[in-house]
């Protein structure tokens, strides 16, 4: 035993020892950084690839640039493609660094290398490479470089990330790194910075990126500066003996603050009323056992001005959508049996859209979304979506489907099956996907030949799509659940924690800039209340599974009331 003390205290001596020669070796690396003007000017990125990533490869410039911004101050020029060199374009500009970068294809993923050059010396800077696995990683990656490049060319203490990188990565440059926050964390507050510039005149402006325009009648809080900082419980309603998958606003809440919403379960839909700072029972639409609701949505079909509800739900091993029209005191079917799995686009073209895909053999759904319109008795199929359902993500279907204005086009916003929140160019691929998990959902559904090995058909995750908000204009802000997943995560079946966040569009990426704390309750689904805009004090509404009916527990789920100042 004494031994062992011994033993024990000529440890703690050697590993003092060794603590404090690395804080000695750390702050000698810091001080030894190179000490390079915080002005550098980007150039566009080169795609060596054969492939067309186009799309990817000019939103990088930007996306670097406001990172650079974010983690070391830096005064960013953007340098235009064509014309003089970019090396003569940036010392025109008087900028003394040159970021120069391409992204080649090798193997089945991809290579993006940075480099960095001192233009006065004529030499390197710094060297930066990544690798991504595939199209939709390579977005990713620039905030990884961005750090490195922050840290060892600017001496940046602080700007690498903590996490471990993920494989296939690797930096080159003078000095050493030290760990620090991971650029990707959450948001501030506030918004990023940018600096854009033109090159052919030398001329830049650094300053904010412009506030987004109204795009809905009489204007938005959103685009007279008020940015949303903080999420809290005001209400909640009495308890509900289901797991509610989802919600949505029915009627919007007038000048009173009374509205109509709706969540619900596997086979009911629950009606509950906003009064003030309330959230009362009103009525219940129940389904036969047998059927399995996917979806619930809400839109004017028929242009009276009042919301129809739109239904989704596998019936007899087909998907079927059915609407639901206010007479009265009650709702009652006026279309059955549509063919389609039916998705809202909030922003589609300067104005809401119904689409719809239909079902498939093999997989749930198969063929184009397509644009639907009410005839008075049916809907009809109009005018195809140019994005492609053969390739990934939209291989996967409508499920998740949202839209928004992303300055002056429109974009699909979707939830894929790994619930990664993704933006889609016009072919349907990703010019964006998050890392963080969003709209999952504990529901799924069998679907195809049956698999003898497993004992069942394939499963299908159903996701929860994000929320636009009312007249957010060019840079969109969204709602929508997060989910921090369980290590024996099985189609969305287990979680760690759940929380409700807002999202906005800035360059190239949504930020965040509100949400809850974590919940160990899940959060299946929210709306907002109002339908025209959005600003401090406005109120959303979330659907939440108190309690599973697992392990012989009994259901339990309850309607929440949130204030967002």
């Amino acid at each position: 035993m004494m031994r062992l003390k011994q033993y024990s205290k000529l440890f703690a001596r050697v590993f003092c020892a060794f603590f404090i020669l690395s804080v000695v070796l750390a702050s000698s690396a810091a001080a030894s950084a190179p000490d390079y003007p915080r002005r550098v000017a980007v150039a566009p990125f080169a795609s060596l690839a054969k492939e067309d990533i186009g799309t990817t490869i000019a939103v990088l410039p930007r996306l670097i640039s406001s990172r650079l911004m974010a983690l070391a101050g830096a005064d960013v020029l953007l340098l235009n493609a064509g014309g003089k060199s970019a090396a003569d374009a940036a010392k025109e500009a008087r900028y003394p660094l040159l970021l120069e970068g391409t992204v080649a294809k090798l193997g089945k993923g991809y290579s993006i290398d940075v480099v960095v050059t001192d233009l006065a010396k004529g030499e390197k800077a710094g060297a930066f490479f990544a690798a991504a696995a595939n199209e939709d990683e390579i977005i990713s990656q620039i905030g990884m470089l961005s750090g490195d490049i922050a840290e060892k060319v600017f001496g940046v203490q602080g700007a690498v990330r903590a996490a471990s990188p993920p494989p296939g990565y690797v930096a080159v440059a003078p000095v050493a790194a030290a760990p620090v926050p991971d650029p990707f964390a959450a948001a501030p507050p506030t918004g990023v910075a940018v600096t854009t510039g033109v090159a052919e005149s030398g001329q830049h402006a650094a300053a904010s990126a412009p506030p987004p325009s109204p795009s809905a009648p009489g204007g938005s809080t959103l685009a007279s500066g008020w940015v949303p900082s903080s999420v809290k419980r005001i209400a909640q309603s009495g308890r509900v003996a289901d797991e509610l998958n989802g919600i949505v606003t029915v009627q919007a809440e007038d000048g009173e603050g009374n509205a109509l919403v709706a969540a619900y379960g596997k086979t009911n839909i629950y009606f509950h009323r906003i009064k003030g700072e309330e959230v009362l029972p009103y009525t219940t639409i129940r389904r036969p056992l047998g059927e399995h609701i996917l979806s619930v949505d809400v839109f004017d079909i028929d242009g009276d001005g009042e919301n129809e509800v739109l239904v989704t739900s596998l019936t007899e091993e087909s998907i079927q959508s059915f609407i639901l029209k206010k007479t009265g005191d009650i709702y009652e079917e006026i279309a059955g049996k549509i063919r389609y799995y039916l998705v809202v686009l909030p922003d589609w073209k300067g104005k809401p859209a119904l689409a719809g895909q239909h079902q498939g053999v093999d997989t749930p759904f198969k063929g184009k979304i397509v644009i639907l319109k009410w005839d008075g008795k049916q809907l009809v199929p109009g005018e195809e979506l140019p994005h492609s359902t053969s390739i990934v993500p939209l291989l996967s279907g409508a499920l998740g489907l949202s839209s928004g204005r992303f300055g002056n086009e429109w974009r699909l916003i979707y939830t894929d099956t790994d619930s990664h929140l993704r933006v889609l160019d016009d072919g349907g691929k990703s010019i964006y996907k998050s890392r963080s998990q969003h709209g999952s959902r504990l529901d799924f559904f069998e679907w195809g030949p049956y698999i003898h090995a497993d004992g069942r058909r394939k499963w299908y995750p159903i996701r929860t799509p994000a929320r636009l908000a009312p007249g957010s204009g060019e840079t969109p802000l969204v709602m929508v659940t997060e989910t921090k997943k369980g290590l024996l995560d099985l189609v969305g079946g287990s979680y760690e924690s759940t929380r409700l966040v807002l999202l906005q569009w800035e360059v190239g990426e949504f930020l965040e800039k509100a949400g809850t704390q974590g919940s160990s309750q899940f959060l299946s689904g929210a709306d907002f209340l109002s339908r025209s805009d959005f600003g401090k004090g406005s109120r959303v509404i979330v659907s939440v599974i108190e309690q599973t009916g697992a392990f012989f527990n009994e259901q339990a789920s309850r309607v929440l009331l949130y204030k967002v100042d």
